[in-house]
């Protein structure tokens, strides 16, 4: 099987996917050594025996994709798809539309959310795939013949793959839900990057450090995600959070201090000392009431934690009975924060569209007292009985 590497051959495979109701999409791509992935190839499948692999090392101009990316005839399937799209977004310049998610569709017939493309297609279609080249270099040419029929497998079962999931949630009726969880590909601020002055939310370990402590992580933070973008290293490579968090803490004004800060390599304070202590210094000047906000501790209510255990049963109790994937639904998180708003938000996933139809208004009537609960005898956790009269 040809890598397709010449823009006539893409535009004619781009021309016939135009043409068909569904294709099969997939990348593959380098991502350890750079701040952005190097995509090696895009897979393409219109039918089991009809996968095409596109060179994307050799050719310079993929904007036909993005054609066939924003097209909103046809239907694009993917496995897992945000990161792919993200990567072909950013490739391509074009907003998806009209994205089929197995992942998602397995959430909703009474599959894991989170099942790899190897063990759904076992599972639905007794297909078992090898997983030969899971760590192969997709950027070295020529690819071998194994490498080859690796990446068709990834899509060459696609479209069966939708047929039978899409059969089992028309038989459950769930197609306005599925389509409503698929919407959120049409989004286009779902593949923009975050902002340089929003990553330091990202930044692990902070959880003791104070509002100015978090000024100055959020300085760091800005300069290293745009020193990663600048020169296209991965962010750890420029600085470590271990490392921020340590220059928060200690506030370091020369170099001499952050050469005595453990867990800084000397090679970084060599680099980038004047960077770190000036980001430093701008952390110290902004004005205490702009500084980032932390959450205070808050004393545990055992009544609220009652609550929210009594509400998580019966959200597995009802995920269970009715074949949805509880990490579809809704997290721990949001299940509390649902608990606790005084009102409708859009914010709150439990409060819209079908997870409120499925779940949302008979856990506020339980909350409420409203409803009866009992276990179910199969699942053995909690389920409605009755509305209380």
């Amino acid at each position: 099987m040809p890598l397709i590497n010449t823009p006539k051959a893409l535009e004619t495979l781009v021309n016939r996917a135009l043409d068909a109701p569904c294709v099969g999409i997939d990348t593959e791509f380098v991502w350890e050594r750079t701040y952005y992935p190097r995509l090696g190839i895009v897979q393409m499948g219109l039918a089991e025996n009809d996968s095409h692999l596109i060179d994307a090392v050799t050719l310079s101009d993929l904007s036909p994709l993005g054609t066939l990316l924003s097209d909103p005839h046809t239907v694009k399937i993917l496995h897992d798809a945000q990161q792919d799209l993200w990567i072909l977004r950013r490739i391509t310049n074009a907003i998806p539309h009209n994205i089929f998610d197995t992942r998602c569709a397995a959430g909703f017939v009474g599959l894991s959310s989170n099942l790899s493309l190897g063990n759904l297609l076992h599972m639905c279609l007794n297909i078992q795939l090898p997983k030969t080249e899971t760590r192969t270099n997709w950027l070295r040419r020529p690819l071998s013949d194994n490498q080859l029929e690796y990446a068709l497998d990834d899509v060459r079962y696609l479209p069966a793959l939708r047929e039978h999931l899409l059969t089992d949630i028309h038989r459950r009726d769930r197609e306005n839900w599925l389509a409503e969880e698929l919407r959120q590909y049409d989004i286009a601020k779902l593949y923009d990057d975050r902002a340089p002055e929003e990553q330091y939310t990202r930044v692990k370990g902070t959880g003791r450090l104070s509002r100015r402590d978090m000024a100055i992580v959020r300085e760091l933070a800005t300069w290293r995600e745009k020193e990663a973008q600048q020169t296209d290293r991965p962010r750890p490579w420029i600085i470590s959070d271990d490392a921020i968090v340590q220059i928060a803490r200690r506030k370091p004004r020369s170099i001499q201090s952050l050469k005595r800060l453990r867990g800084i390599p000397r090679s970084t304070v060599n680099q980038y000392a004047n960077s770190l202590l000036n980001a430093v210094q701008r952390g110290l000047a902004i004005d205490e009431k702009n500084c980032p906000p932390i959450s205070p501790p808050v004393r545990p209510d055992p009544l609220d934690d009652a609550r929210l255990d009594l509400a998580m049963a019966f959200l597995r109790g009802q995920c269970l009975s009715e074949g949805i994937d509880i990490a579809m639904v809704a997290s721990r998180t949001e299940v509390k924060a649902y608990i606790a708003s005084k009102k409708n938000t859009t914010d709150n996933p439990l409060h819209t569209g079908w997870r409120h139809e499925f779940l949302g208004a008979d856990l506020t009537a339980l909350l409420k007292g409203k409803h009866a609960i009992g276990i179910d005898p199969e699942t053995r956790l909690p389920r409605l009985l009755q509305d209380k009269a």
